[in-house]
């Protein structure tokens, strides 16, 4: 057994360092894993510093067709490992993340797991100054257990036979954002989803609220591409569904939270839903969904 992580990576330098250095932590010998980085940004080519001295095997590759699932499909492509794992350049795994997927895998010996995944927590900055964004991150984050539930799984936190990925076509390269959702929910028609506590990663909640905007247009700029692009019209209902929810997402935290943070959460849900009418005139206009 053999696992290759595969991490994208566009305009974040500073954290794929974070990581890269924070995966000499591992608890697994480091003869039982490489780590693929394929990068997505074809403006800038990735350079990583001359003294960077890593126990463990590197490769960086290049991917110029947008999107991070191209990126992970050109890691798939190039992993040694009969097991791949997936996160991001703005992630921390747990020191035992690999050990403890390496046990589950080794007493899967009919091979019938079809995705490992786990927690992925939050953290931020300072934790007695929340930004806007760091508190509706505080009440929204990852639901992954939830997710797993229901058939899905996220790539910040997502281990899966090589074979696996092969079978189902790999992740869509055409999609900005939902590509882990399409690629979960196929893969769990024939194979379980297994989500365990101890399979953990972190991940900084957002500081800015731009950054919160630009991801909420994403994923409805991907569910556009999966679900309405032949029934453009439909899309207009799904706008107004997403918004009143964010909406009434925001109004219940007035009765919930304190004052000062049912105001940033009503702020951030703001922005958010004048994104969210942005991406549906871009989309409807032909403009391709923000990156």
């Amino acid at each position: 057994m053999f696992i290759s992580i595969i991490i994208p990576h566009y305009k974040n330098f500073g954290g794929l360092l974070l990581v890269l250095r924070s995966m000499e932590s591992q608890t697994l010998p480091s003869d039982n894993w490489e780590v693929i980085v394929v990068n997505n940004d074809p403006d800038l080519p990735l350079l990583l510093p001359e003294g960077l001295s890593l126990r463990y095997s590197l490769t960086v590759f290049e991917e110029p067709n947008p999107g991070s699932y191209a990126a992970r499909n050109k890691g798939i492509a190039a992993a040694k490992g009969n097991i791949v794992a997936f996160t991001d350049s703005d992630c921390l795994p747990d020191i035992e993340w690999l050990k403890h997927a390496w046990e589950v895998f080794s007493l899967d010996f009919k091979k019938e797991i079809g995705i490992l995944t786990g927690p992925v927590s939050i953290f931020f900055k300072d934790p007695t100054k929340l930004s806007d964004a760091e508190v509706y991150e505080k009440y929204t984050g990852f639901t992954t257990k939830v997710y797993a539930s229901e058939g899905h799984a996220i790539t910040a936190n997502w281990f899966s036979y090589k074979s696996v990925m092969d079978e189902f076509g790999r992740f869509n390269s055409t999609l900005k954002s939902n590509g882990d959702s399409e690629l979960s929910g196929k893969i769990n028609t024939k194979y379980p989803i297994v989500y365990r506590e101890n399979i953990l990663v972190k991940h900084p909640a957002r500081y800015r609220t731009e950054d919160l905007v630009n991801k909420y247009r994403r994923l409805l700029g991907g569910t556009f591409t999966r679900k309405y692009q032949r029934t453009p019209k439909k899309f207009k209902w799904h706008i107004l569904d997403f918004i009143v929810r964010r909406y009434r997402f925001a109004v219940k935290r007035f009765l919930s939270v304190s004052p000062k943070e049912s105001l940033a959460i009503w702020r951030v849900c703001h922005s958010i839903n004048k994104g969210a009418v942005k991406e549906y005139f871009d989309l409807r206009s032909g403009v391709e969904t923000k990156r």
